[in-house]
């Protein structure tokens, strides 16, 4: 920042203010025991600003003066509007994650004390068998000639709630451990970035579909969170890749181990996995992360 020149007159340089900030130099006036100094922010403008302030100083009751005022009150209004809109959109990410996880992630803390109660409620999948049954999302194993009235017939009778409680059971120490801890590194993330209304919505929308999709292709003998895992590893991956200014980024190591474990899975050398709910929950986050990017490049071409 540069002085310039200095004006008797707190009116005058105001004036002068006015019309430096109409051709987009910005100013500052200050007090002092000789006058009103004229301060120019950008060095870049400082010898243009030098000229305008003699031709101001030969002509100061000039018509272009007294026009320069309008047109600088509008603005100033413009710039104040825009740090408003800023201001509204500023996220101190410091302050936020020095919050308590309670306070900035409760959808994500909610979901993983339900599902470790639910652990030792059912004893892993060992006990309480009507408990597991009624989280289980249907009692009914779908036939090839099954007609849409006899799949998830405890749904249609109104029990909605199965399409997403079987994320809550878990059958062994490790299922639940894995699933937990990856869902706590991807949730947390997601939902201190998107909040928790667009985070809760997510993992619904995730978990009835590879839910269903599980049940679909194996029957209702199955739970976990990893369909919902795998879904928020996907988003958080697709957005890594083809938003890197969305805030998420993703380690290629963390792809390659989830990757490398989902293919293991699908060769069935590790017990019995819910592979559908791992493929379809992969795909919808995937689609959830990458489909607003290609539709906001797709207006942008248009």
């Amino acid at each position: 920042m540069r002085e310039i020149g200095k004006l008797p007159d707190a009116k005058e340089a105001r004036r002068f203010g006015d019309y430096l900030l109409t051709r987009g130099i910005k100013s500052r006036i200050d007090e002092e025991t000789e006058g009103w100094s004229i301060w120019v922010f950008d060095e870049d403008r400082v010898e243009s600003a030098k000229q305008e302030f003699a031709e101001f100083c030969e002509r100061p009751d000039a018509a272009v003066y007294d026009e320069a005022a309008a047109a600088a009150s509008g603005l100033r209004k413009h710039e104040e509007h825009r740090n408003r809109q800023s201001r509204k959109n500023f996220v101190d990410v410091k302050a936020r994650w020095n919050r308590p996880l309670t306070s900035r992630c409760p959808v994500t803390v909610i979901i993983l004390v339900v599902s470790v109660l639910t652990a030792f409620a059912t004893q892993l999948g060992h006990g309480n068998p009507a408990l597991i049954s009624r989280l289980s999302i249907s009692a009914v194993v779908p036939t090839a000639g099954s007609r849409s009235g006899q799949l998830l017939p405890e749904v249609h009778s109104g029990e909605v709630w199965r399409l997403v409680t079987p994320i809550f059971l878990h059958f062994g120490l490790l299922h639940i451990a894995f699933n937990c801890y990856m869902f706590l590194q991807f949730g947390a993330v997601i939902e201190s970035l998107r909040g928790s209304l667009r985070f809760v919505l997510m993992v619904l929308l995730i978990a009835v579909v590879s839910n269903v999709g599980q049940y679909l292709r194996a029957g209702p003998g199955f739970g976990g969170l990893s369909g919902v895992v795998y879904g928020l590893f996907g988003y958080i991956w697709m957005k890594s890749k083809f938003d890197p200014g969305s805030g998420f980024f993703m380690h290629p190591t963390t792809v390659f181990w989830l990757m490398g474990w989902f293919l293991l899975c699908m060769t069935g050398r590790v017990g019995p996995i819910a592979n559908t709910a791992h493929t379809v929950g992969l795909a919808v986050g995937m689609i959830l992360g990458i489909a607003p990017i290609f539709w906001r490049d797709l207006l942008r071409n248009r």
